[in-house]
């Protein structure tokens, strides 16, 4: 009985499969895959990283690439106002207070100037030509296209631009102040003038309402006056 206990036991041992790796090595080994797979990723992050870079870095030399002429004008003056030779001329002539790009465009097209070309490429008779179509636009352009129409003085159609549009502003409003119109009265008080609301909104300074304390103290001064009427 020995002999056969001991015959089964080796054939046991012979079909069992040798294990040649401990479980100490696949826990490491399953640790190397994890910390492959989250290296992979930021490698390759990394890359991307760099390869962006490269393109900037490929991309900010072209934009440096571009030269001007020794004659462009970095800054032009026109109106009072001083215009970037980097825009267009639509972008520079809105810059003038009083000048918008609808009427920017009238303006381009009136001194035969390319919209899109940049102002520091004018030529001084391209400038001098701008100069005088802004300083006569109310010849040039309809009534309707102007910012002052029908003045109080003179009851003609003008177009303010530049520092006029302030000064004009202001002599208009005291004016209005003079002859103590609704618009003047409303300005003097420091109110609304074209209708809005005024007891939701633009409440500051004087506009506010009453204090609570102020109500209190009125409140406990009639209790007084008619304790004192009852006496």
């Amino acid at each position: 009985m020995q002999d056969t206990t001991e015959k089964s036991n080796e054939s046991m041992k012979d079909i069992q499969p040798k294990s040649e790796t401990s479980p100490e090595k696949t826990k490491q080994g399953k640790q190397e895959k994890t910390q492959d797979a989250v290296a992979k990723p930021e490698q390759q992050k990394k890359k991307d990283k760099k390869g962006k870079q490269g393109a900037k870095e490929e991309e900010e030399p072209a934009k440096k690439k571009i030269e001007h002429d020794e004659n462009f004008n970095y800054i032009v003056r026109v109106a009072n106002t001083d215009i970037n030779g980097e825009h267009s001329v639509i972008q520079g002539l809105s810059h003038i207070k009083g000048i918008g790009r609808h009427l920017a465009v009238f303006v381009a097209d009136t001194a035969e100037i390319d919209r899109k070309i940049k102002f520091g490429n004018l030529a001084e008779p391209q400038i001098q030509k701008l100069k005088e179509v802004l300083e006569n636009i109310d010849e040039y352009a309809p009534a309707w296209m102007l910012n002052h129409q029908k003045d109080f003085y003179t009851g003609e159609n003008l177009h303010m631009i530049s520092t006029d549009v302030a000064i004009r502003l202001r002599d208009d409003i005291n004016m209005m102040k003079m002859i103590r119109c609704y618009r003047g009265v409303r300005h003097e008080l420091g109110l609304k003038v074209r209708g809005q609301r005024t007891s939701s909104n633009g409440r500051k300074g004087l506009a506010l309402g009453v204090s609570k304390r102020k109500e209190a103290s009125a409140a406990a001064a009639g209790k007084k006056e008619e304790t004192k009427g009852k006496k």
